[in-house]
């Protein structure tokens, strides 16, 4: 057999074995159902999410270097990353405080938000335990087995009660909304989507630089409840009930932040800088008109 007839058969094959995949992704293509493809989106990327930050957080918990700065960043990286799958597939939101309130600000409809809220958390239930997969080892030698030893490489913790927590989180989920929607506003700068998440990502970065000390800069309750959760089911009894209650604060303060800070958004931004651009279109009109 020549060698012109060997590569013949290859090129035929590789043809059919590719004709064969189209055919199957054709089959399972969502192109059809926009709300699966989307909850899918957001399960993906908070797993994404959680497997990055809470990844680096164990490194910190069972490294002797405590490095802030590397937390921050890799954070940061976290949310990029996570919005480079969730965003193409859907809303790319990753966030059920941001998620009812973009819901309020009617950016995002309401229909799939209570499927969205749960792909996220149930995303970063999955990407905790991911975590804890890899980390098993130096979290099975660890004789610290409550939320206050290894369970805390999943949840954040405050450092000065509950109130001081929640007020933390209220202000900083605010600012994360209203800096989210001013680039997210096509109205504003006209950010193209692909550079607005590497800003989203800046953002989260300095945030948790700036804000750790209080409530561990949730801003996110899907990123504390859904990684609670799986520390639950791995056995720690005191996920819940740790930090008299605490679970709460990362879940109601984000909430409330982001309503706020979307609400204050439009207010004092959104609404003129719409006006702005409708006055323009109509400027634009009459000239024409003139001409």
């Amino acid at each position: 057999m020549s060698l012109v007839s060997v590569e013949y058969e290859r090129e035929g094959c590789q043809a059919k074995y590719e004709d064969t995949l189209h055919a199957w992704a054709d089959k399972m293509r969502l192109t059809k159902f926009p709300l699966i493809r989307a909850c899918i989106g957001e399960f993906l990327g908070t797993i994404v999410l959680i497997y990055f930050g809470d990844g680096v957080v164990a490194w910190h918990h069972f490294n002797s270097t405590k490095d802030a700065v590397s937390v921050s960043l890799t954070w940061g990286l976290a949310v990029l990353l996570g919005l480079f799958i969730s965003g193409t597939m859907g809303y790319g939101l990753m966030n059920p405080a941001i998620t009812l309130a973009f819901a309020v600000a009617g950016k995002v409809p309401w229909i799939p938000v209570p499927l969205l809220i749960l792909s996220q958390i149930a995303g970063c239930y999955i990407g905790a335990l991911l975590v804890y997969t890899v980390y098993r080892e130096n979290i099975v030698k660890s004789a610290a087995w409550t939320m206050l030893g290894t369970g805390s490489i999943f949840v954040t913790a405050p450092t000065q009660g509950n109130i001081a927590g929640l007020i933390d989180q209220i202000i900083g989920t605010a600012m994360l909304t209203a800096l989210c929607s001013a680039i997210g506003d096509k109205h504003n700068f006209k950010v193209p989507r692909y550079l607005g998440i590497f800003y989203v990502a800046l953002l989260v970065v300095a945030l948790v630089a700036a804000f750790p000390t209080h409530a561990g800069a949730a801003l996110n309750p899907a990123r504390d409840f859904g990684p609670r959760l799986a520390a639950l089911s791995l056995g720690y009894r005191d996920a819940f009930s740790v930090h008299n209650y605490y679970f709460w604060v990362p879940i109601v303060g984000p909430i409330l932040g982001a309503l706020i800070g979307a609400c204050l958004y439009e207010l004092f931004n959104g609404i003129h800088l719409r006006g702005l651009a409708d006055e323009d279109d109509r400027k634009k009109g009459y000239e024409e008109e003139d001409i």
